[in-house]
Parts: C-alpha cells; structure tokens; sequence
C-alpha cells in the first residue's frame, strides 16, 4: 500500500465512516472515540504528503521577445510541445496560451460537462 493510499483510508476513518464499505461508522464504534478521532488526525497532520510537483523554472515570469521567437521557431519546425515546454521551462498551458496569443493556433474549449 503506498502513503497517499493510507492517508486517504485514515482521513475516512477520521471522519467517522467504514473506509472499506462507506458506511458511517455507530455512535459507540471504537473509531468515533474522541481521543482517537484527535490521535487520527494529529498522525495525518504529522505524516508526510505527497510531494507536489514543484512548478516549471519560468513559471509566471514574463515572455522575452527572443523568448518568443524560439517558441514560434520551435513551433514552426515541428517541435512537440511537451518538449517545448521543458526546453521554455514552463507548463505545456503556458506554451499553448503564448501560441494563442502569438497567432499561431486557435484557442480551443474542452466541453467538460
């Protein structure tokens, strides 16, 4: 079982419901004990996360012009953008939108619903 899996069992079971089956747990259960519920959570607070992923080297700082011109150059020549955006370091959005904004492809909308 790897962390993320046990914190998330652990926070269920903090909040008073079977993390197996998603039932709520009875009144008298061991688990909706006081102490224990404080001892759930304070393990959780403790315990490491998950790491998050640390954002791109040039996230959200501003576009050179000669910045600009190599992304439309890499761009033009064909380039993936995941690679472009390592090469940029910056997010694949962020190579997407700087195209849009550039004129260089058309803004697209994901229907989400």
């Amino acid at each position: 079982m790897d962390a993320t899996r046990a914190r998330e069992l652990l926070s269920v079971l903090a909040d008073g419901i079977n993390p197996l089956t998603g039932e709520v747990l009875p009144r008298e259960h061991l688990c909706n004990q006081p102490e224990l519920i404080r001892a759930l959570h304070e393990v959780l607070r403790v315990s490491p996360s998950t790491k998050q992923k640390s954002p791109p080297r040039n996230a959200g700082k501003p576009w050179t012009e000669m910045e600009e011109n190599k992304l439309m150059d890499e761009f033009d020549a064909g380039g993936k953008l995941s690679e472009i955006a390592l090469e940029h370091g910056r997010s694949k959005g962020a190579i997407e939108s700087r195209l849009v904004a550039l004129g260089k492809i058309k803004k697209t909308y994901i229907n989400r619903t």
